[in-house]
């Protein structure tokens, strides 16, 4: 998996962190104060919203590339039909690259997302999960293992994940269900937040929301964290699997740096 995606992606939520503290110790006794500090905390979730955003376009990017790349110096693998309906700009293929030949594979990934946004999580499904086997793919074959986790939250799943781990075998299945719809929301909502906070200024309608608490972007961003950091297994564990399934020797997956 590409590992500058998810460095950069970690660097980004440091700085986002930093702001959160930062408002933390602003003073808040007039009203200009205390409306300036939650403008920090809106900064700080749509930062975060921002690196998540990022992270998901970059690991794309490097996705199709590592395949572009891989095939070229192995021409006996076999690309699955999907990846030649994949749209590059031309003029970024035709340029004239002095670091490697390779190179230009990755400045045309690069170009063909500069654009794009995955701010829901049906577009990150869309992207990724061509990539991915049955029973592997995001989000709902991927929820058992999630729940799971000792650092699950209700507010994510609704649902802690020793309550879910108690349940018996016939019950999993409907509480799963349940913390898909919940997941969507969740992510949703906080997706929503970001666009109110770059489009309008946070103000949807007449005032602006509330945002005076540090712990409800500091949520934010651990839930931005979880996700993203889930995913980044993830695609590190089944994009290699992924290039092993076309023909490309695991001295190559190596290589180009997976």
């Amino acid at each position: 998996m590409p590992a500058t995606a998810f460095s950069h992606f970690q660097q980004d939520i440091a700085r986002v962190r930093a702001i959160v503290v930062h408002a933390g110790r602003l003073p808040i006794a007039a009203a200009d104060e205390r409306l300036l500090r939650s403008d920090l905390l809106r900064s700080a979730w749509t930062f975060a919203v921002g690196a998540l955003d990022a992270y998901f376009c970059d690991a794309y990017t490097d996705v199709v590339a590592a395949t572009i790349i891989s095939k070229s110096r192995q021409p006996s693998m076999t690309l699955p039909e999907f990846f030649y309906d994949i749209k590059f700009p031309v003029r970024s293929i035709l340029e004239s690259y002095t670091i490697n030949e390779n190179w230009r594979w990755r400045m045309a990934a690069r170009e063909m997302m500069r654009r794009e946004t995955v701010l829901r999580l049906e577009r990150i499904q869309d992207l990724f999960n061509r990539f991915f086997p049955p029973g592997r793919k995001f989000f709902r074959d991927l929820l058992h293992d999630w729940i799971s986790r000792s650092d699950a939250k209700k507010r994510l799943f609704g649902i802690t994940s020793t309550a879910y781990q108690r349940l018996p075998a016939g019950r999993r299945q409907k509480a799963m269900d349940d913390a898909w719809d919940q997941m969507k929301e969740r992510y949703r909502s906080i997706f929503q937040r970001r666009h109110d906070c770059v489009h309008n200024c946070d103000r949807p309608r007449v005032s602006p929301q509330r945002l005076s608490r540090e712990g409800t972007v500091l949520k934010v961003i651990q839930d931005v964290e979880f996700l993203v950091e889930r995913c980044d297994e993830h695609v590190r564990l089944e994009f290699r699997v992924f290039l092993q399934s076309l023909g490309c020797p695991a001295t190559l997956i190596t290589q180009v740096g997976y």
